[in-house]
C-alpha cells in the first residue's frame, strides 16, 4: 500500500507508525485539498488531464473526509492520492509536475498565514480593552513600582498602555512574519522543480499568496517562517506576561490594587475567603511554553542539510500548539481586562509611602536654586530625619510650597507619555489598531479566495 510497496516493500507496522505524521497531518488536510484542486486546474489547463477528470477530482477532493482514519499510510498527501486513485484512474496523474515536499511546504504556510491573521484579531480586540480601559481611567491615581517598591506618582491609564504600546511595538514582528510567510513553494517539486511546463505563478496566484518562493530548493527546505512566526509569539508573549504577574501581586490583599473578576477567579476547598486568579495562573504557565516551542523548532531545524528531510514534520504540531496557546490566552487576558477594576481608595493610600520625593527635590532646583545633586542629598537627610513621612520632610523644606508640589503630581509630567501627556501614547495604539485592522479585512477577504 503506498508509494513504498514500489520500490521498498513492507514495513514492520510499527516502524512505519513512528515516522508517520498521520496523527498530526489532520490540522493541514484542508489546505492541501486547496493545493491539490488549484494542481488539478492547471494540470486541466496544460492538457495533461481531460475537464471531466478535472471536475471529477474536484468533486472527490470536495467530498474526502480530513477526520477519518487513514490508517496504513505515511502521511495525508499519500492517504488523499490513494483515496483518489481507488476512485477513478485519473488520479494517478494528480502528482505529476510537483512533490509531497512543494505541496506540505504550501499547505504549511497557507495555514500559518491564517493562525497569524487570526492572532492579530485577537491583538486588535486585546488593544480594544486596554485603550478604552486607559481612556477611562486617565485621570485615576495609581503608584509605580521599582524593584517592586513605591516609585513615583502616576494614573491607570499610564500602567494600562506601558503594556499597549510594548504589544504595538512587538506586533511588528508578526507582521514581519506573515510577509515571510506570504510567499509560495508550489511547483518546486521534490528539490530543483519539474520539467513539467507548470505556471507556478498561477497556480500560486490561485491560492492568493502574495508572492512566490522562488528558488525551489529553498522552497522546500525552509521553514523559516514558522521559526520568525514562534519568535514574534515569543515576544509578544512577554508584555502579557508581565501583566499577569503585576495582577498577581497587586491583586492580593497587602496591595489590594485591583479587584479580581469573580468569573476568573477560583477558590479553596479548605478555605472559603480565598479569590485566586485562576485563568490568569493558567495563562502564565501557557503562554510561557511559547519559549519552549520556539526553542524546540530551532533545535529541530539547526544544522539540517539543504533539501527536505522527515525532521521538518515534527516541527508542524509545535506551531499549531504555539499558535492555539497564544490565542486563547490573549482572549482571556481581554476578558479578564474588561472586567477587573480599580481599587481607587486604595491607590491612593499609597502615597503615604515617598511618591513625590524625586518631585520635591526638583522642585528645590527649579525654585531654590540648587543643583540636582544637592536637592537630592536635602530630601534625603529630611526623609531619614522624618522617619520617610514625606509631608513633614517638606513641611521643614518648602512650607506651604508643597501644596504646589501635591497638586501637580501628575500634571506637571508633561514630557508625551508621561501621566499628565498620555496623548502621544493614545495616538500610537490607535495607528496600530487602524493597521491592524486592515489585516483583519485581508483575512475576511482571504476566505473569499477561490482555493484558500
Amino acid at each position: 500500500m503506498g508509494y513504498r510497496g514500489y520500490a521498498l516493500g513492507s514495513q514492520p507496522r510499527w516502524l512505519a507508525d513512528f515516522i508517520s505524521s498521520l496523527h498530526f497531518d489532520k490540522d493541514i488536510c484542508p489546505y492541501v485539498i486547496d493545493v491539490l484542486i488549484v494542481h488539478i486546474n492547471e494540470l486541466e489547463r496544460k492538457g495533461y488531464v481531460s475537464s471531466e477528470d478535472a471536475k471529477t477530482l474536484k468533486e472527490l477532493l470536495e467530498q474526502f473526509d480530513c477526520s477519518a482514519d487513514f490508517d496504513g499510510y505515511e502521511d495525508i498527501h499519500e492517504a488523499i492520492e490513494y483515496y483518489l486513485i481507488e476512485r477513478t484512474g485519473a488520479a494517478k496523474q494528480i502528482n505529476l509536475g510537483k512533490s509531497r515536499n512543494d505541496q506540505v511546504a504550501t499547505a504549511i504556510r497557507l495555514r500559518v498565514r491564517e493562525e497569524l491573521l487570526e492572532s492579530a484579531t485577537a491583538l486588535y480586540h486585546l488593544l480594544k480593552a486596554l485603550y478604552a480601559k486607559a481612556k477611562l481611567h486617565e485621570e485615576v491615581f495609581f503608584p509605580t513600582f521599582t524593584h517592586l517598591q513605591p516609585a513615583q506618582p502616576a494614573n491607570f491609564g499610564l500602567f494600562l498602555t506601558n503594556f499597549a504600546e510594548e504589544i504595538v511595538d512587538s506586533f511588528g514582528l508578526l507582521e514581519v512574519a506573515l510577509e515571510i510567510t506570504d510567499k509560495c513553494p508550489l511547483g518546486a517539486a521534490a528539490a530543483a522543480g519539474s520539467t513539467v511546463d507548470l505556471d507556478r505563478r498561477r497556480r500560486c496566484e490561485e491560492l492568493c499568496f502574495k508572492d512566490l518562493a522562488y528558488n525551489t530548493l529553498y522552497a522546500t527546505t525552509s521553514r523559516d517562517f514558522a521559526l520568525v512566526s514562534l519568535g514574534a509569539l515569543a515576544s509578544l508573549s512577554i508584555p502579557l506576561l508581565r501583566f499577569v504577574e503585576d495582577v498577581f501581586v497587586y491583586a492580593t490583599p497587602p496591595f489590594s490594587l485591583i479587584r479580581v473578576p469573580l468569573d476568573h477567579a477560583g477558590t479553596s476547598s479548605i478555605m472559603p475567603h480565598k479569590k485566586n486568579p485562576a485563568t490568569l495562573e493558567v495563562v502564565r504557565a501557557e503562554l510561557s511554553k511559547l519559549l519552549g516551542h520556539y526553542v524546540s523548532a530551532f533545535s529541530i531545524l539547526k544544522g539540517l542539510t539543504s533539501g527536505y528531510n522527515l525532521d521538518l514534520q515534527q516541527l508542524t504540531p509545535l506551531l499549531w500548539q504555539a499558535f492555539k496557546t497564544f490565542r486563547k490566552s490573549v482572549i482571556v487576558i481581554t476578558d479578564f481586562l474588561w472586567k477587573m477594576e480599580v481599587n481607587e481608595e486604595r491607590a491612593k493610600e499609597f502615597l503615604r509611602y515617598p511618591l513625590l520625593a524625586a518631585d520635591l527635590a526638583e522642585y528645590l532646583v527649579k525654585n531654590k536654586g540648587l543643583t540636582f545633586r544637592d536637592a537630592y542629598a536635602t530630601v534625603a537627610r529630611a526623609l531619614k530625619e522624618h522617619n520617610d513621612d514625606l509631608a513633614r520632610a517638606a513641611e521643614g523644606l518648602v512650607g506651604d510650597e508643597w501644596k504646589v508640589v501635591e497638586k501637580g503630581a501628575l500634571t506637571f509630567r508633561k514630557a508625551p507619555g508621561a501621566p499628565g501627556n498620555l496623548g502621544p501614547v493614545f495616538v500610537k495604539i490607535e495607528r496600530a489598531m487602524s493597521r491592524i485592522a486592515r489585516l483583519v479585512v485581508v483575512r475576511e477577504e482571504l476566505r473569499q479566495c477561490p482555493n484558500s
